[in-house]
């Protein structure tokens, strides 16, 4: 099953207190340090990048229970043992 890590309050990176925020080079790091597949980040408050998150979590999903070519089911998949989780 695919792992995502996701980065939120992306908006606030902006701030000009620098203390505790997150960079997306630190962000990635991260990610592959606890074995994940994908890194990403996005802001409820703008809205920037939230619309690509989803689109990329669909995606993932389709492909990970056997979704064929252009995320149509081929009939060769169905539901992994997994899921899809969200947390």
């Amino acid at each position: 099953m695919p792992i995502l890590l996701l980065a939120l309050k992306r908006d606030l990176r902006s701030e000009k207190d620098p203390n505790g925020i997150i960079y997306p080079q630190e962000g990635h790091r991260i990610a592959q340090e606890l074995r994940c597949d994908r890194y990403m980040e996005c802001s409820s408050m703008t809205g920037e990048l939230v619309a690509e998150v989803w689109e990329d979590i669909s995606r993932t999903a389709v492909l990970a229970v056997g979704g064929g070519k252009n995320g149509a089911d081929d009939g060769s998949g169905g539901l992994s043992e997994g899921g899809c989780e969200l947390m």
